[in-house]
C-alpha cells in the first residue's frame, strides 16, 4: 500500500502545531501560577501617595489616606502587611466616597510598593445659605461640603440662595446654575479671581459683585452674558477708575447693554 507523503505530512505539521500550543499554553499557566504565588508572598514594603493638585487644596493628606487603608491611621502597620491582604479594591472604593475626592487609582507592584494617585476635588465658590448652612460649589458644579481641615479661597456667594445641600449633587435652580457659570468664568481669569471676593444674590434673582480692590460694588444683573459683561467692567476698569481712582464710585452697573452706568459717592 503506497503512503500519500503531502498528506503524511500535512498531518504531522498539525500534530506539531497542536502539540506547540498545548506546549505554549500549559507554559502560560505554569508561569501565572509561579507569578500568582509570587503574588501572595509579596509583602508591603514602601507607601507612595501622591496627592494633586499640590500646595493648593489641603482636603486631602497622607495621614487621612493612611486612615483609610488601615483604621489606626499608622504606616507601620501597613508595612509587611501581605499585598493581597491588604484589600485594593476595597481602599480604592473607601477612597472614592470620600467627598473631597475627585479620582483615586490604588495599584502594587511585585516590589511591594503600595502606590496611591489622588485627584482633589476643586472648589470655585462658596454658598452661604439665607438660613446660615452653606458648602461649596465644584468646578463640575457638583456640591462638596465644607472642609473642618481646610478652608478654600474662593468667592462667598450669599443672599437670597435657598438650594438645599446634598453631597455630589448639581444645582438645580436657576439661581444656582448661574452662580455656577458666573463662578467659573472668575476661576478661568487670573484678574477676577483675584478681584471677586463676593456674589450677593438679591430678591430678584439678579446678582451684585463684591470686589476685593475698591469701594464700590457691581450690579451684574442676571446671569446672562457673562464674558461680554466682564469686558465691559475691565475696560472701564483701565480707561476709566484708573483715571479718576477706584473709590470715585459707589455703584457700577452693567445691566444695561452697551454702557456702564455708575452712581457717584
Amino acid at each position: 500500500m503506497a503512503i500519500d507523503k503531502q498528506k503524511l505530512v500535512k498531518q504531522l505539521t498539525k500534530i506539531g502545531i497542536i502539540t506547540l500550543w498545548v506546549l505554549l499554553v500549559s507554559g502560560v499557566i505554569v508561569s501565572l501560577a509561579f507569578v500568582n504565588k509570587q503574588e501572595d508572598a509579596v509583602t508591603c514594603k514602601k507607601v507612595t501617595i501622591s496627592i494633586l493638585p499640590k500646595n493648593e487644596l489641603l482636603f486631602i493628606d497622607r495621614d487621612m489616606v493612611l486612615a483609610t487603608i488601615h483604621p489606626s491611621g499608622s504606616e507601620k502597620s501597613i508595612i509587611n502587611k501581605k499585598i493581597m491582604e491588604l484589600n485594593i479594591p476595597l481602599i480604592e472604593t473607601k477612597l472614592n466616597h470620600n467627598d473631597f475626592i475627585k479620582t483615586s487609582q490604588v495599584f502594587t507592584d511585585m516590589n511591594g510598593e503600595l502606590q496611591i494617585n489622588i485627584v482633589q476635588r476643586k472648589p470655585i465658590l462658596h454658598i452661604l445659605k439665607a438660613d446660615g448652612s452653606s458648602y461649596y460649589l465644584d468646578e463640575e458644579g457638583r456640591k462638596m461640603p465644607i472642609s473642618q481641615a481646610f478652608t478654600a479661597h474662593v468667592p462667598i456667594a450669599s443672599g437670597n440662595v435657598f438650594e438645599e445641600y446634598k453631597a455630589r449633587d448639581t444645582m438645580h435652580t436657576l439661581v444656582g446654575a448661574e452662580l455656577h457659570k458666573i463662578a467659573t468664568y472668575v476661576d478661568k481669569d487670573a484678574f477676577w479671581k483675584a478681584q471677586i471676593e463676593q456674589i450677593f444674590v438679591t430678591a430678584e434673582s439678579e446678582f451684585v459683585l463684591i470686589p476685593k480692590v475698591g469701594e464700590h460694588t457691581i450690579v451684574f444683573g442676571t446671569g446672562d452674558d457673562i464674558e461680554i459683561k466682564f469686558e465691559k467692567l475691565m475696560l472701564f476698569y483701565k480707561e476709566g477708575l484708573s483715571r479718576v481712582g477706584w473709590d470715585k464710585y459707589s455703584t457700577i452697573n452693567l445691566k444695561y447693554k452697551n454702557q456702564i452706568v455708575c452712581t457717584k459717592k
